[in-house]
């Protein structure tokens, strides 16, 4: 009952009746609230001159573990979202392919900014160092911005992509929430 229905055709009121819009709309908030993150240390570290300017809560914790989770649950945000819409199974005949390729690209963006944290992990435990080089021994700042937007921007067109799918089929959207 989770997953879009195996037709072909997108049923509206299954997406909405199901977990994926309510799991797509979580990964857009968690994604989004990760890049405010981001954008917060290169405004501390760069305009401000904060030398170590670790953002919002990486002022709390060690930078390091808090983005190794962030894109860990983003990550796993990405899968699980791409099976609820049955894009494992059915591809770009559930939601459309701009909406596969979309979501497709993301996961693939992700899966390599996962490893990159994984490296930065690794190096943070055996340096003691937040704002370690990852695997292109790179410092914090631009390259992670530019890492998590090239993973996230593609995941919110394909939201408003779908969601714009989703309201061209049988009345207001709004309507089919439950």
């Amino acid at each position: 009952m989770t997953t879009i229905a195996r037709s072909g055709s997108l049923p509206a009121e299954r997406i909405f009746a199901s977990r994926a819009l309510s799991v797509f709309l979580f990964l857009l908030l968690m994604q989004g609230f990760h890049e405010l993150e981001h954008i917060t240390q290169v405004v501390q570290r760069y305009l401000l001159a904060i030398p170590n300017g670790n953002g919002l809560v990486g002022s709390l914790v060690d930078v390091e573990p808090l983005h190794f989770a962030y894109n860990t649950i983003y990550l796993a945000l990405l899968i699980a979202v791409y099976v609820l819409l049955g894009l494992h199974r059915d591809g770009p005949a559930a939601v459309g392919r701009a909406v596969t390729a979309l979501l497709t690209f993301a996961l693939a963006i992700q899966m390599w900014h996962e490893l990159e944290h994984v490296f930065k992990l690794v190096q943070f435990f055996a340096l003691g160092v937040n704002g370690t080089g990852g695997i292109l021994g790179q410092g914090p700042g631009a390259v992670l911005l530019a890492y998590n937007t090239v993973a996230y921007v593609p995941a919110v067109a394909a939201f408003i992509l779908l969601m714009r799918r989703l309201s061209t089929q049988g009345g207001p959207v709004a309507a089919r929430c439950r």
